[in-house]
């Protein structure tokens, strides 16, 4: 093999990578994608003002959407990419920063006499986590044309 022929070669594997990589970002940053997940956060996070046991009743239909948002990605994706030690380091930072903020929102919600403080709070987070995730998206897009 030339070397010519080897470059070429390493060419097309990052190529397809990259390809790959898109196809990826693209279906988990769908719109139905996005919007099943801001909607389980907000009933996992408005769970809270609910007495028992309706608090916890209500994360069924949470658990429900996450399954079948499961079986839809395994059955509709274009693409599977396995979970690396950098997605998943920064998908549990996000978490813990998520969960910061949401203590913080409805503790000064909380404070302020709002009726529901952890569904406002829900909702705030949520709407913000849509907003941000359609202009990384977007953002996306225009970086990779």
């Amino acid at each position: 093999m030339k070397p010519e022929d080897a470059q070429a070669a390493l060419d097309d594997v990052q190529f397809r990578t990259e390809q790959s990589r898109g196809e990826y970002l693209r279906y988990g940053y769908s719109s139905g994608q996005l919007l099943v997940s801001a909607l389980v956060l907000f009933i996992s996070f408005a769970s809270f003002d609910l007495p028992n046991p309706w608090g916890g009743a209500v994360l069924f239909p949470a658990v429900a959407l996450l399954v079948t948002q499961l079986v839809v990605y395994l059955r509709r994706a274009p693409v599977r990419m396995p979970l690396g030690s950098r997605a998943a380091l920064l998908s549990a930072a996000a978490g813990a920063a998520l969960v910061g903020l949401f203590t913080v929102l409805s503790d000064a919600a909380e404070a302020a006499g709002v009726p529901v403080p952890h569904t406002i709070a829900g909702a705030v987070l949520s709407a913000v986590g849509l907003l941000v995730a359609y202009r990384v998206r977007e953002g996306k897009r225009r970086g990779g044309e």
